[in-house]
């Protein structure tokens, strides 16, 4: 009977701590990490930079998508995000992430992010170049990046792509 009521007790002991949630966290919590995809950084005197990334091999409905990042001036920052799509889709989702380079660490950090979402029943004419323009306002001296990250939605199939720009120098 003991060995039963031990057994019982480990199996659910085991049980317990599986469920458990586990939360994984950046290196630094008062900075936390982006994803680190290789950007260059730009000469200071350029003001723009522009990422695009194609299908290599044809999906069935999204061609691909650009990012372009732009000094505005005083701290501002434009990002303007675009999906190429060879049929009308569903849904379209673009998310813009604007990262700032630390020097120190060698490391690009996430600074904020604008979300979009599109739907099909609010184009009549058809989802098919949705389009993301947004103005990143008061950001501190230092190299910026976007990286964008692209879904389309259609019969149930996703498609995808994440171009990232070069860091270019905000004043």
């Amino acid at each position: 009977m003991k060995k039963i009521i031990k057994s019982l007790i480990i199996s659910l002991l085991i049980i317990q701590l599986m469920s458990l949630n586990v939360l994984a966290a950046s290196r630094n919590l008062q900075k936390p990490a982006s994803l680190q995809t290789r950007s260059s950084l730009l000469p200071k005197n350029r003001d723009k930079a522009k990422a695009s990334e194609r299908a290599v091999e044809r999906g069935d409905f999204f061609v691909g998508a650009d990012v372009v990042i732009s000094n505005q001036g005083n701290g501002d920052i434009g990002g303007v995000g675009t999906a190429y799509l060879a049929v009308p889709v569903e849904e379209v989702y673009i998310t813009l992430y604007l990262d700032r380079y630390d020097e120190e660490d060698g490391a690009w950090y996430q600074v904020t992010y604008y979300d979009a979402e599109f739907y099909a029943k609010d184009y009549p004419d058809g989802l098919n170049y949705p389009s993301v323009n947004i103005t990143f306002k008061n950001q501190k001296k230092g190299y910026y990046r976007i990286r964008g990250a692209f879904s389309a939605v259609k019969d149930n199939k996703f498609e995808g792509f994440s171009p990232v720009t070069d860091g270019i120098w905000i004043e």
